[in-house]
Order: C-alpha cells, then structure tokens, then sequence
C-alpha cells in the first residue's frame, strides 16, 4: 500500500465518523431546544457524504502516462525561462508621461536619493530642500560683525 493510500484511508476512517458524531450531537441539540442545530445536523452528514465521494474519487484516480515522462530540465530559478528568446531591455521613454506619473517619478528618485526620515514638518520622507543662501540676506550681518560698527 503506498503513503498516498494510507493517507486517504486513514482520513476515511477519522474524518467521516467524525462528521457523522457531530452529526448525531447536533441532533441531541436540536432536540433539546436549539433551533439552528437542525440545520447543523443536517449539514454534518452532508460533509460526511462529501467526505466519501472524495475518498473514492482520489483512491481510484487514474494518473496519465504525462505524468511519468522524464523529468524536464530543471530550471535556474523560478524566474528563469529555458525556452526564452533573448531580447533588448525595456527603455523607458519620459517623453510620454503623463505630468502626475513625472511628479510620482521625481518623487521617487527624490526618496530614493535624499534617504531623509519622515518627520511631522517632513511628513513625506523627501530630503529638504536647499535653498541658495542669498548674500543680501547674509551682508548686514557680516557688517555687523566687523569691529568698529555701533549696534
């Protein structure tokens, strides 16, 4: 007897006296006042039934000789295809963005490069902007700071 045969026998001998002692429980149920119990110990001999049905559907399964062919070659990675033809790679043309999908795209070039975490004033993770430091705003504090100035 092979490993499969045993399994489903011995699923047959526990699953299906199983279903059928819910059953029987259900009924005691339903007699003792609980109304969907009915419906339950209906359901169990059901499953019983089904239960045998694939029991004898399984064991007197036919295989196809398919089945026993020689073995393929086994493949590098699920990833992989023997039977692929060689082809160009994909180039994108950013031409043809729409404006949302070009903003969705320096969006992710902008996360990908700036590695900036998300803060409550960062909220989306993108790195902070640069601004160019505007030496008009600079020069009244650098003469200031030169000595001889009255503050």
């Amino acid at each position: 007897m092979s490993r499969r045969a045993f399994v489903l026998h011995f699923l047959l001998v526990t699953v299906v006296p199983g279903c059928l002692v819910a059953g029987w429980w259900q009924v005691n149920r339903a007699l003792s006042g609980n109304l969907l119990s009915y419906f339950y110990s209906i359901e169990w001999p059901i499953f019983a039934i089904l239960g045998v049905i694939a029991w004898w559907q399984l064991v007197h399964d036919q295989p196809l000789a398919s089945d026993f062919e020689a073995p393929r070659e086994v493949r590098r990675s699920w990833l992989h295809r023997d039977d692929e033809v060689p082809s160009r790679p994909l180039v994108w043309d950013e031409a043809l963005e729409s404006p949302e999908l070009k903003a969705y795209n320096d969006y992710l070039r902008a996360l990908a490069a700036g590695r900036a975490r998300k803060t409550w004033r960062n909220p989306s993770g993108l790195p902070e902007p640069v601004d160019p430091v505007d030496p008009v705003d600079v020069e009244p504090a650098v003469r200031g700071s030169q000595p001889g100035s009255v503050h």
